[in-house]
């Protein structure tokens, strides 16, 4: 077999790092003009506050929305200059959101042996790359958007990620490690975490003591009773924020609303409710009959669109998980699969979350709701394409899934 060459092969994926590159040193440029401000000042406020001894949540729905202890682990970046710490949080922000995507992508495509070998792959141990290259470039349009904004997110997502890439390696006590820490710099991933807790018994032991580790990092500030209120503050403000009513919310029932359905909060938490249980059956039916790599890659899947359809605070720029996470599943359709028909579909669906600049009319029009039923789409295509058939009796067995895993995790059931 003829390996062709790397600069061919790599070009994809050099393409994307480059437009990714560009586009965070033109928003820095614009950062340093003064043009707009980020997130990092609201983390970096709330830190500052927290080593004073200053209430670190403010009244309203707005704000620091996290744990103490993302104000606490955001302590390297408060204190540096403030166009530094923002660069360098922007930049930490898209290493780790790098990090994560490319071991999701081997996860899609784990040959790493130049003489392995496996039906439609003619570069084994490198279609990794590809599929990487895939997801920055059909991810970019939209992920600009939440890297201007330096908010969390692609650090929640590349820990989350990761963190998965572990589970599907054995990697137990990093695994949990990873997706703790996920939850302590922003709170929507501790739903990861019980998922996992659920779905992986090896995991359990390790998730709860880094999860105890992780609530009880605040309690080392100087005056522990005021980290320790800050906990009843953070229930109060989590109260008034989770239900933020109409506006610039992207989640399922802000969707129905703006096209004339509303629901009151007693429905919406039902339906959350129902829906999470919805992702439990089917990750555990993945976890159970799939092998590890692409019973991980599933999970992800699964819980990305999650999040964005019921997390009521969602936002234009988080659906730039969602689009790693379709691109990466693109290239593995174009690259692994040669199913290009999908691939492009997937592509087309990373591209549809940009009509907000397209035009003013097609904005308004589509505002609140349209993402929303893409996002619907994505988590249709997972279920549909990904996650066993809950009449399938056949379980794979663990060892054998383990000894066969570059091969089984190519292999789509149905």
């Amino acid at each position: 077999m003829v390996r062709p060459p790397l600069p061919s092969l790599a070009r994809p994926l050099v393409f994307g790092l480059a437009l990714w590159a560009i586009a965070l040193v033109a928003i820095e440029a614009q950062v340093i003009s003064g043009r707009f401000v980020s997130e990092f000042h609201i983390y970096a406020k709330a830190t500052w506050a927290w080593w004073r001894g200053a209430e670190i949540y403010e009244d309203g729905i707005n704000g620091f929305l996290y744990l103490p202890s993302s104000a606490v682990l955001f302590t390297p970046w408060a204190y540096l200059p403030p166009l530094l710490g923002d660069a360098l949080w922007r930049l930490s922000l898209l290493a780790v959101c790098w990090w994560g995507v490319a071991r999701l992508c081997r996860l899609l495509a784990p040959v790493d042996s130049p003489g392995a070998d496996y039906p439609g792959a003619d570069c084994p141990g490198t279609d990794w790359q590809r599929l990487f290259g895939v997801a920055l470039l059909a991810a970019l349009p939209i992920g600009v958007v939440d890297l201007r904004g330096a908010q969390t997110e692609f650090l929640m997502l590349g820990l989350m990620l990761a963190g998965l890439a572990d589970v599907a390696e054995g990697r137990w006590r990093r695994a949990a490690f990873l997706l703790v820490l996920a939850g302590a710099f922003k709170p929507q991933a501790l739903a990861l975490v019980m998922l996992a807790f659920a779905l992986w018994p090896r995991l359990r032991l390790s998730l709860a003591l880094w999860l105890v580790a992780a609530l009880a990092l605040p309690l080392a500030h100087w005056d522990p009773g005021y980290a320790l209120g800050e906990y009843g503050q953070l229930v109060r403000k989590t109260m008034s924020s989770a239900n933020p009513g109409g506006g610039v919310w992207h989640d399922f029932a802000n969707g129905l609303a703006t096209l004339g359905l509303p629901l009151d909060l007693m429905a919406q938490t039902v339906i959350r409710a129902l829906a999470g249980v919805a992702v439990l059956i089917l990750a555990r039916g993945a976890v159970s009959r799939l092998p590890a790599p692409k019973a991980a890659a599933t999970v992800a899947a699964l819980m990305v669109t999650y999040l964005l359809l019921f997390n009521p605070r969602t936002v234009l720029g988080h659906f730039g998980d969602m689009a790693l996470v379709a691109g990466a599943l693109a290239g593995w359709e174009f690259h692994i699969r040669r199913n290009r028909a999908l691939g492009w579909v997937l592509v087309l669906l990373c591209f549809a979350l940009t009509t907000h600049v397209w035009t003013r009319g097609l904005h308004l029009a589509t505002a609140t709701w349209f993402k929303p039923l893409l996002a619907c789409g994505f988590g249709l295509y997972v279920v549909v394409r990904w996650v066993p058939s809950l009449s399938d009796r056949t379980v794979a067995g663990r060892q054998d899934a383990t000894q066969d895993a570059p091969r089984e995790s190519l292999a789509i059931q149905g």
